[in-house]
C-alpha cells in the first residue's frame, strides 16, 4: 500500500468532511511540508495516537484564535473569548472527530486501527523529543489547520 498518497488524501478528504459536514466551513488544502513538531506556544494542540496495523501520533494544531473560532462554531455560533474547562473539551472533540475519520478511512481499507483518547496542551508541551512529522496545512476562514502526523504500517508477513 502506497501509504503517504492514501494518507495525505485521507488527510484532506476528511479534514474537508469534518470542517464542512460538521460545522459547514469549507477549506483549502495547503503545500505538504515535513516539520520537526514544534508546536508554538500561542497553538492550541490536541494529540491522539493511532495504534493497530497503522502506528503513530496525529497532531491537530492551529492558532488560539482559530481555535476560538471553531469552538464557538461547535457552540452553535456563540462568541467564545476564551479556552475554558468546556472549550478544551470541545478541541478534544474536534480532533475525535477528525482522527476518527482518518482511522476509519484506513480501516475500510483492511487495516485494523484504533485511537487513543484525546490530549490538549493546556499550556503543556504536547511533544517530547525530536522527530520529523509530515505536516498537512488547511486552510480555513478561521486560519489554518496544521495536521502534524507520525505514522508507521506494520503489516505481518
Amino acid at each position: 500500500m502506497k501509504l503517504e498518497n492514501e494518507y495525505y488524501e485521507a488527510v484532506s478528504r476528511v479534514g474537508s468532511n469534518v470542517l464542512s459536514g460538521y460545522l459547514g466551513m469549507s477549506i483549502s488544502p495547503l503545500a505538504l511540508r515535513e516539520q520537526e513538531a514544534a508546536i508554538d506556544e500561542r497553538d492550541v494542540a490536541v494529540l491522539i495516537e493511532m495504534l493497530g496495523q497503522l502506528d503513530g501520533q496525529i497532531i491537530c494544531a492551529m492558532n488560539e484564535e482559530t481555535a476560538k473560532q471553531i469552538v464557538g462554531r461547535m457552540f452553535g455560533g456563540m462568541e467564545v473569548n476564551q479556552l475554558d474547562e468546556m472549550g478544551w473539551s470541545a478541541i478534544k472533540e474536534f480532533g475525535n472527530w477528525f482522527v476518527s475519520g482518518i482511522a476509519t478511512e484506513f480501516s475500510n481499507q483492511g487495516l485494523e486501527v484504533n485511537i487513543s483518547h484525546p490530549n490538549v496542551n493546556e499550556n503543556e508541551a504536547l511533544i517530547v523529543g525530536k522527530q520529523q512529522y509530515i505536516v498537512t496545512p488547511l486552510e480555513s476562514e478561521y486560519g489554518i489547520i496544521d495536521i502534524y502526523s507520525l505514522l508507521n504500517v506494520k503489516i505481518a508477513s
